[in-house]
């Protein structure tokens, strides 16, 4: 089933992911981002994306760049697809913080027998949000009923002045 979005932020994980002595990003978290990043292009979706935006850990830009540019991008999406990390990643954290404070309907990928945060567990009850377990790899039918589901249950978003 596609989902009826225009435009979608995925946030995962980043530098974690990017070896300190080689510089290169991590095969399978390379292949499972890469593979929903590829999903949302081919819906004709605007995918907004860090690791992507710098080259997998090959050009990262500067803080200041980057947190304006994420704050932006997460507040003009239709929705956030976040893996929020276990251990947690920090900036992937405040990212569903700016989504959840926002109003930006979201779903969170969690892999199953993993810890995190009772926040991020409880998101649900402050914001729109369905969340997602799984194995492996996601089931990308799964992540579109869920993002068609949290669409279809989240009130109207305020228009940005």
């Amino acid at each position: 089933m596609a989902t009826k979005i225009e435009t979608v932020f995925v946030a995962a994980p980043f530098w974690a992911y990017v070896d300190k002595e080689t510089g290169e990003f991590d095969t399978e978290a390379f292949e499972t981002i890469n593979r929903i990043l590829k999903h949302y292009d081919n819906q004709g979706c605007v995918v907004h994306n860090a690791h992507r935006r710098e080259k997998w850990g090959q050009a990262f830009m500067e803080p200041e760049q980057f947190t304006v540019l994420d704050y932006e991008q997460i507040c003009a999406s239709d929705v956030i697809i976040a893996a929020p990390g276990s251990p947690a990643s920090p900036g992937t954290h405040i990212e569903i913080g700016w989504a959840s404070a926002s109003r930006v309907p979201m779903v969170l990928l969690l892999e199953a027998d993993k810890e995190y945060a009772g926040l991020i567990k409880g998101l649900d009850a402050f914001a729109p949000v369905k969340t997602v377990e799984f194995t492996g790899q996601v089931d990308l039918d799964v992540l579109d009923a869920a993002v068609a589901e949290v669409l279809a249950a989240a009130p109207p978003r305020p228009s940005a002045a």
